[in-house]
């Protein structure tokens, strides 16, 4: 990680070929269960954050934005080199 510092009120989203808007970085949770929690959980915490979403793949994915309005995505599937380690 590396840290750079940029100009005022840039945040770390970038936009891919397509003009879609993307986040830097992906947290995994344990199964769509844990998903759905911490979905709910930031809601309540009035978080800014999308809707569950079906995008092709293995897992359920949503984003969410920080206080500066950086996107992050949380992914309901642990890769399986996390499942091999630590499981």
């Amino acid at each position: 990680i590396f840290l750079v510092k940029s100009k005022d009120n840039q945040s770390s989203n970038f936009y891919d070929t397509h003009g879609e808007e993307r986040f830097s970085l992906t947290f995994e949770v344990n199964g769509l269960d844990a998903l759905k929690t911490i979905h709910k959980d930031f809601i309540k915490k009035q978080v800014r954050v999308g809707d569950i979403e079906d995008r092709g793949h293995t897992g359920r994915n949503f984003v969410f934005y920080d206080l500066d309005g950086n996107k992050f995505d949380v992914w309901s599937e642990l890769s399986p080199q996390f499942k091999e380690q630590y499981l």
